[in-house]
């Protein structure tokens, strides 16, 4: 992994973040308009189902969501943030 520019890291990371964060407010909107009623209706009859369903949620978000910022900033030619990116820029190697 070739050390990146403290600038770049910061400009990418922007970037991340502004694709994820329009990602996540797409995803809560479906979320809302297509199963905003049946998670409403579970929460009123049974709670460990809806416990369920809420954690399956997460996940699907949280999965689908880092694949669609991997591609989109690949697609995009931008190196992904993380933090061996930052001990990379930071560090005296």
């Amino acid at each position: 992994m070739k050390k990146m520019e403290p600038r770049k890291l910061f400009r990418n990371l922007i970037v991340e973040i502004i694709i994820y964060s329009l990602l996540i407010f797409g995803y809560y909107l479906l979320v809302l308009r297509w199963l905003g009623e049946w998670i409403a209706s579970i929460f009123n009859s049974n709670l460990i189902l809806y416990a369920w369903a809420g954690l399956g949620l997460i996940f699907v978000q949280a999965v689908l969501l880092d694949f669609a910022t991997s591609f989109l900033m690949k697609f995009i030619k931008l190196d992904q943030f993380g933090i061996r990116r930052i001990l990379d820029v930071f560090s005296d190697r």
